[in-house]
């Protein structure tokens, strides 16, 4: 008989609950102090949970980075839901900075900073790694795709390009914005790569560029 794999198994809210936070603490210990922080020692500290807790969700280190993966894909995946009009992008332009800001621009919402990390496991994990940023184009394609069908976007538009400038900007401005800890990196490759798509616009007043939508700095207390 098959046993299904930890993450396979159905949780109750507070086995979920652990779950996630093993996660977390996991995302946070590779984002702050590289990939060979990520021990099942560490982890379990970090988490503040038992050995034996640890083991029940995770076999071992390499099941528990590909859990990670999967949780990071599915947070992009759960952004990228309905994406049908140039209005849809502006929304998912300032979902992605609402997100880059609330962690701290940790690169922990998505791929960007924690990937360049896990990238560095092994070719099972860089391939399962790969496979999400698959998925993800993917997902962007399918939704200019249809963008165009109703007829929003001109006939030279081109999905799959569109897509992997998307994809591009968000992974390369994220990473900057953790380089930086600001939000400007991020908000400018952002809107570079939504203005792009806009130059494809069947309606000529969508075809106009706009600007980064920059937070304003707030002044320290004098």
């Amino acid at each position: 008989m098959v046993v299904p794999a930890p993450a396979q198994r159905r949780l109750t809210p507070k086995g979920q609950a652990t779950r996630e936070r093993i996660l977390a603490a996991a995302a946070e210990l590779i984002t702050t102090d590289g990939l060979s922080a990520l021990t099942m020692v560490g982890v379990r500290k970090a988490a503040s949970v038992s050995g034996s807790q640890l083991a029940h969700y995770f076999s071992d280190r390499q099941d528990l980075i590909r859990a990670l993966i999967e949780r990071q894909m599915q947070t992009v995946i759960d952004s990228h839901r309905e994406l049908e009009t140039f209005d849809d992008f502006e929304h998912w332009l300032d979902s992605s900075m609402r997100q880059l800001r609330a962690v701290g621009f940790s690169g922990t919402p998505t791929y960007h900073g924690l990937a360049g990390q896990l990238a560095k496991s092994d070719d099972a994990v860089r391939g399962v790694l790969a496979d999400g940023y698959r998925q993800w184009i993917a997902l962007l394609e399918e939704a200019i795709r249809r963008m165009k069908q109703r007829g929003v976007l001109i006939d030279d538009a081109d999905p799959h390009q569109l897509a992997l400038v998307l994809v591009g900007a968000h992974q390369a401005g994220g990473t900057m914005a953790f380089v930086y800890r600001e939000a400007w990196p991020q908000a400018d490759a952002l809107r570079f790569a939504v203005n792009r798509l806009r130059m494809y616009a069947v309606d000529p007043a969508e075809r106009a560029p706009r600007p980064p939508r920059r937070p304003r700095r707030q002044r320290s207390a004098t």
